[in-house]
């Protein structure tokens, strides 16, 4: 190892958890908008050299844990600050309490690093076998561990996988395709293993095998990606002409009386624009209008009123709106985060589908996480000032009117690798995805970029086009193939009229992919330490 690595490696102490805090920080530069991935890739195998240094010095489990946790600090920090904006859109009660939640959710994230960390310098073995001589099989439990955390922050306590490491190939692109075959946690495990076998080969330069290897399956991937993508031909359903509607109205104006009409015209004049005649559906994003849009009879009206004024067939009209539901007991209402369609006719009444109910719901924007806990410390005014929201059931997927099944996905739903799969029985698989969500409350920061992203990835998965319609975000269609079709971004205002993709007829990644990953990962680990621990 060269003598300014080994130095950096070996810092300690306050100043070494600084350097982590900042690795991390920095490694946060490979996802989007940047997606500088060799960075990321080169940070993450300084925390493994920094974490096998940790196992020749004193207090070795100690040091490994507090390495990890740190370095994953200023992941988390860094990925996540834009956070904090929904608390300032919320109102000045809730910018005291910004930085708490932040860091608190930050924390607790890199906890599952921390403890990553310290399993790995246990099972490396305190104070034996360097990385150096023990080659392949350390790097490959450095990289079994920390794809088993992030598998395990996507899933336990509902999950969060925000930012898995395999987001820095920028979906639709050539590498990005691999999704199509090992979905996102696959390429996660890929970017460990790169970052693994750059640790070994910086550390023992002879040993450059597995860090070859790591690279030809980047040049595989990307050749696959680009003879994917090379074939790809998109057919559209026929019959149908989706109108996304992109108002760009900022969050602390929805929450503002005075402007509510102005919201409403707003999205009604877009709704109406140019080529109104042509479009058989018109979707409104999640928090387009504050408030039980189908509830209320003004707004319900107004809505009508414009969908009859064209002279052909009236278009569909899909939103996202709140809904309440008296509990059996009749003691008070649950509220739901919830999507359906209406269907207009001249001299009728409307006609509405079932709700499709939110099952995921956001920690801080739909529920208090230690609600009981907050009241307890005499935080009673914060703890009400958000009523929690209801998880809806698995399998309430209402069929949209003229459109082909679907798997509607309200904000963050889309993150969640193989969600979609839940939400229907398999005799009824969905054709295509709708993800609404309110980005507007993240402003113009890394947070809508980064979502959008991730749905991307989705659609490269499934091998469905999602549609996007988003309040403040980036709206617009993106093809089976993760490549954006059209799309309006932060600050701009109008509306898509797009086609409606129809989906990849082959794609190997389904329902059981990633538990198969985590399985073929787990007993990789398992013959990495066995193999080292007979090396010892």
């Amino acid at each position: 190892m060269r003598a300014p690595i080994k130095q950096l490696v070996a810092i300690k102490s306050r100043r070494g958890f600084g350097l982590n805090f900042g690795l991390g920080a920095i490694s946060v530069l490979g996802h989007a908008p940047f997606y500088l991935w060799p960075i990321t890739i080169i940070c993450f195998a300084l925390l493994m050299l920094r974490l096998d240094s940790a196992r020749f010095g004193p207090k070795p489990l100690r040091r490994g844990f507090w390495c990890g946790f740190s370095f994953a600090l200023g992941y988390f920090v860094a990925g996540l600050y834009w956070i904090g904006s929904a608390f300032i859109a919320r109102g000045p009660e809730f910018i005291p309490f910004m930085p708490f939640a932040i860091l608190g959710l930050c924390a607790g994230l890199a906890l599952f690093w921390a403890i990553g960390s310290l399993a790995y310098v246990r099972l490396c073995g305190v104070k034996r076998t360097s990385i150096s001589s023990a080659g392949i099989w350390s790097a490959g439990i450095f990289a079994s561990i920390f794809f088993i955390i992030e598998f395990a922050r996507g899933h336990i306590f509902s999950g969060f996988p925000w930012n898995l490491p395999g987001y820095i190939f920028a979906a639709g692109k050539p590498i990005s395709q691999t999704a199509s075959m090992v979905g996102i946690y696959g390429l996660t495990a890929l970017v460990f293993f790169l970052a693994a076998a750059l640790a070994l080969w910086v550390s023992q330069p002879k040993k450059y095998v597995p860090f070859a290897i790591g690279l030809a399956v980047v040049v595989f991937s990307f050749g696959y990606g680009s003879w994917r993508l090379g074939q790809a031909e998109i057919q559209y359903v026929d019959g149908v002409k989706l109108r996304i509607v992109h108002a760009n109205i900022p969050q602390r104006d929805k929450f503002d009386p005075a402007k509510y009409v102005q919201t409403v015209n707003t999205y009604l004049q877009l709704s109406r624009s140019a080529g109104f005649e042509d479009v058989t559906h018109i979707i409104w994003p999640e928090g387009a209008v504050p408030g039980l849009i189908f509830e209320d009879k003004g707004l319900m009206a107004a809505i009508e009123q414009m969908m009859l004024s064209g002279a052909g067939e009236p278009p569909v009209f899909i939103s996202q709106t709140l809904r309440a539901e008296l509990r059996p007991d009749k003691s008070k209402p649950d509220y739901y985060n919830s999507a359906a369609a209406v269907s207009f006719k001249k001299n009728t009444s409307p006609v509405f589908t079932s709700y499709y109910d939110k099952q995921k719901l956001v920690p801080f924007g739909e529920f208090m996480p230690g609600r009981g806990l907050l009241e307890k410390l005499g935080l009673r005014s914060l703890s009400s000032a958000l009523e929690s929201m209801t998880p809806g059931k698995s399998g309430n997927m209402p069929q949209l009117p003229g459109l082909p099944l679907v798997s509607i996905q309200i904000c963050y739903e889309i993150i969640f690798p193989g969600f979609t799969f839940k939400n229907r029985p398999r005799a009824q698989n969905p054709a295509w995805i709708l993800n609404l969500s309110n980005d507007s409350w993240y402003g113009n920061s890394t947070g809508p970029r980064q979502h959008i992203n991730q749905a991307r990835y989705r659609a490269i998965e499934q091998g469905l086009a999602v549609v996007r319609a988003t309040s403040g975000g980036i709206s617009g269609a993106i093809d089976p193939y993760g490549r954006q079709l059209n799309q309006l971004s932060i600050g701009e205002q109008g509306v898509i009229d797009t086609l409606l993709p129809h989906p990849v007829t082959r794609n190997f990644y389904n329902n059981t992919t990633n538990g198969r990953l985590f399985l073929f990962i787990a007993f990789l680990l398992i013959v990495c330490k066995i193999t080292l621990h007979r090396a010892q």
